[in-house]
């Protein structure tokens, strides 16, 4: 148990990060924490972006920007997010441990601007708002951060700036989320995240659309998707398979050397990546309802 206590709001030059504690990682832009169970008497002016995973249920006393404390009782397995300057009063005695992470304020712009948050919306905090997904995220760790504070080994960097950064996404959905549709939100953001990932496939298509070794496996490794995975998230985002697209891109620049040269068809053919002039006719006949001979005539 521990006795944590900070007064410094008041100082003509408060501290902006809580003291170190029992186990801690810095990632440079971010901090995660171990917060052992015990009392904690808090007046602190937070200098950095924090999230706090709350897994108990005890009763609070909690002043936000403000001299009135209210006790309020927490809600178990929740997020607390508090923005940059909050003036942040508290006094509780947690019987469970918990974890609180602090993001850098141009680490937190960033993240806010790619998730499309209103400005009005980003300094607002978030007071115990349930969400079992970032408590099962902060309980693990929790215990990644115990089982290094009982050891002399080292902290594993990699696995904690994972687990921070599910805390942080967490609490930037439940910020965007404004009909509380958390869910609702991140599968937005996987949207998103799934078009880039095939803009950057079609990109590798036009760039080689000719080139007769073109495979499905170039394509998902550009798109950072195993194979069978890039042909279903493909066909869902554009309406058509991997194949089928460069097909018909195949076509239409096929149509336009037909239309516009005097090549032998033969030679276009094999220019626009068909294996033969008869593939081509086959693939132009489906595409546009014509051969090449009479698209030509």
């Amino acid at each position: 148990m521990m006795t944590y206590v900070i007064r410094n709001a008041h100082k003509a030059r408060p501290d902006n990060r809580v003291p170190p504690m029992a186990h801690e990682t810095d990632l440079g832009g971010m901090r995660l924490m171990l917060l052992p169970p015990g009392k904690c008497d808090l007046k602190h002016k937070i200098g950095f972006n924090t999230f706090d995973i709350n897994l108990g249920s005890a009763a609070h006393d909690l002043a936000l920007n403000s001299d009135k404390l209210e006790t309020l009782r927490a809600t178990p397995e929740s997020i607390f997010y508090a923005p940059k300057g909050t003036e942040l009063r508290l006094h509780v005695d947690n019987p469970l441990p918990g974890c609180v992470l602090e993001v850098r304020d141009d680490v937190m712009a960033a993240w806010m601007e790619a998730a499309e948050i209103p400005y009005a919306t980003r300094d607002r905090p978030i007071v115990w708002r349930k969400d079992d997904v970032a408590a099962d995220i902060g309980r693990s760790a929790i215990r990644h951060l115990m089982r290094a504070a009982r050891s002399v080994a080292s902290t594993d960097k990699l696995t904690v700036e994972a687990l921070a950064l599910g805390i942080a996404t967490r609490g930037i959905a439940q910020l965007a989320a404004l009909n509380g549709d958390i869910d609702g939100e991140i599968e937005r953001w996987n949207r998103t995240g799934r078009k880039l990932n095939i803009d950057l496939a079609i990109d590798l298509i036009e760039t080689r659309l000719c080139d007769s070794d073109l495979s499905i496996s170039h394509l998902a490794d550009a798109a950072c998707l195993s194979s069978s995975r890039f042909s279903s998230v493909f066909r869902a985002m554009v309406g058509e398979t991997p194949y089928a697209f460069i097909l018909r891109r195949r076509a239409e620049y096929a149509r336009d050397l037909i239309i516009g040269t005097r090549e032998p068809l033969s030679q276009i053919a094999y220019d626009a990546g068909f294996s033969s002039q008869a593939h081509m006719t086959v693939v132009i006949r489906k595409v546009f309802g014509v051969t090449p001979a009479a698209m030509r005539n």
